[in-house]
């Protein structure tokens, strides 16, 4: 567990589950790829869950990547580690996987909500880029059977207020798959996590054109790509997010422009878009492009 987590929307990391695979164009470059491919040599924590693979790029040059080999493992010595604190914290759950990966069972699912169950204190901040597999779970946690067990065992409401539910997206098409998706999830709170940006996205188109819909999410969070091979995000794909949010009263949260900012120089990247006009990215580096829109720091959480 990362007490102290550098990932600017949480306190701590807990990760119960390690190991997972690809799924869309966001996952390219995925920092957790790469940390699991790092320590994935004989003995250490993620032996067989991830790879070094050579790719071609050119008839005369090679490229190394960090792949997942989509193998899972529950990682028991470190289920209960959010019983371990008490003050509250927000915890982002498994930062290194995805809880709803189909090699995630019902039963691992189950003892990972028996912890967070038994440690209320903390906020739970969950993502998935597999909302299907997390409707399905949230509809069978909602049978009123179950519902009545909960309250008994713990004391709690289902769903619990503390536990957030979300989903990430990158561009247009994973939002017009996931967000309707999460949208029809039964629980207390919903985030989105348009991390990484690599395209556009018009939330309205994404929820059938109403955008009246937007409202089922109470959290977005945008953020552009970070590593050596980030792709740039265009300044008003986050302008958009943070004008919607501020029309509707959803919480707004700017993390980062990855390894890019915006210049001033013909040399630099260009984009043009239609009616509007067009802006110059500069590869600076994460450290050096901050975390500024418009001169502003945007760091809004939901209530919960």
């Amino acid at each position: 567990m990362g007490r102290d987590s550098k990932i600017e929307w949480t306190d701590a990391t807990w990760n119960p589950i390690r190991g997972c695979s690809r799924i869309s164009s966001g996952c390219d470059h995925c920092y957790a790829e790469s940390v699991a491919a790092r320590f994935s040599g004989p003995g250490q924590a993620y032996e067989g869950l991830a790879e070094f693979r050579t790719h071609a790029e050119g008839t005369e040059s090679e490229r190394v990547e960090a792949h997942w080999t989509g193998k899972i493992r529950f990682v028991e010595p470190h289920l209960r580690d959010p019983l371990k604190w008490k003050e509250p914290l927000r915890m982002f759950v498994n930062s290194m996987s995805d809880l709803f990966h189909p090699g995630v069972t019902s039963d691992m699912l189950g003892e990972i909500f028996h912890v967070m169950a038994k440690a209320p204190q903390h906020t739970y901040q969950i993502l998935t880029k597999r909302p299907d597999r997390m409707l399905e779970a949230l509809e069978a946690a909602s049978h009123p059977d179950v519902v009545d067990s909960f309250h008994a065992t713990y004391g709690q409401p289902w769903p619990p207020p503390n536990w957030i539910f979300g989903v990430s997206i990158e561009d247009q098409e994973t939002a017009n798959r996931r967000l309707p998706i999460l949208a029809r999830c039964k629980c207390a709170k919903r985030m989105v996590s348009y991390e990484p940006a690599i395209g556009p996205v018009d939330f309205t188109e994404a929820m059938g054109g109403d955008p009246r819909a937007i409202l089922a999410f109470d959290w977005i969070i945008v953020g552009g790509e970070s590593g050596h091979r980030a792709r740039p995000m265009h300044p008003n794909w986050a302008r958009s997010v943070r004008d919607l949010c501020a029309s509707l009263g959803i919480a707004f949260f700017f993390k980062q422009w990855g390894e890019w900012r915006v210049g001033e120089s013909a040399d630099f990247l260009k984009y043009q878009e239609d009616n509007s006009t067009g802006q110059f990215m500069v590869k600076v580096g994460k450290h050096h492009s901050g975390s500024a829109l418009d001169g502003v720091e945007w760091k809004e959480f939901p209530q919960c």
